[in-house]
């Protein structure tokens, strides 16, 4: 991929529940393009739809209409197997409460993500992400034995180890202090300059608002400039 290439493109999203009762619309026709080595930053309440769209950008759940593109597949549609694929192959995940597995060590949790992706464990690899960084020192140690801080670096590592082409981070910041908060920010910034990864950022927290390129407001499941 280039530089500029779009790694994903959301084109008139709508995603609807319904129930005997009612149909609730969570997002309506939302567009996005999201290009390597950028950071976009979706802003909204609660209930607006921000988590709901990561989980169609990340091929978790279907639309109920339009194109989910993520490296020019049309993948709103494709067969599971083929969403699974591209999960594997593009896509690396940071959630707010960490998802490490507390009976591995670092080095293990990181690798887990290549495990996943079916790909050969790469020693090296795993050691220079976690050196990049800032907890090449920690790989031996357990999550339980690291600060909130360390964790979600941690969970930063194992989303760049397999070098997937997005990353959708859902509230990274959440649980974290403020100097936390400033460092994971700077970490994703540099993820997306070093390893050229795109990056959306779902955030309430307005610390993170330096680290955007773009940033896009959330509300009643449409986008507002």
């Amino acid at each position: 991929m280039s530089t500029d290439e779009t790694v994903l493109r959301l084109n008139d999203v709508d995603k609807e529940y319904s129930d005997p009762h009612r149909v609730l619309l969570v997002l309506n026709k939302l567009r996005l393009n999201v290009r390597r080595g950028e950071i976009v930053m979706v802003t909204g309440p609660s209930g607006s739809g921000k988590t709901t769209m990561l989980q169609i950008a990340g091929c978790l759940i279907r639309p109920t209409a339009g194109l989910v593109e993520i490296a020019g597949r049309d993948l709103g549609r494709a067969p599971e197997s083929e969403r699974l694929e591209a999960r594997r192959r593009h896509l690396g995940f940071v959630f707010q409460s960490f998802h490490l597995l507390a009976a591995l060590p670092v080095a293990e949790n990181v690798a887990l993500a290549l495990r996943l992706r079916r790909q050969p464990i790469d020693d090296a690899r795993v050691r220079d992400v976690l050196e990049t960084l800032g907890i090449g020192s920690k790989a031996r140690k357990h999550p339980g034995q690291l600060s909130g801080g360390e964790r979600q670096r941690v969970a930063i590592a194992r989303a760049l180890v397999g070098q997937p082409d997005l990353i959708l981070a859902d509230e990274p910041t959440s649980q974290l202090d403020s100097h936390s908060a400033a460092v994971v920010g700077g970490l994703l910034r540099q993820a997306a300059h070093e390893f050229n990864t795109a990056i959306i950022v779902t955030t309430h927290d307005p610390r993170l608002g330096s680290i955007a390129d773009r940033s896009i407001a959330l509300e009643s499941g449409a986008f507002h400039d």
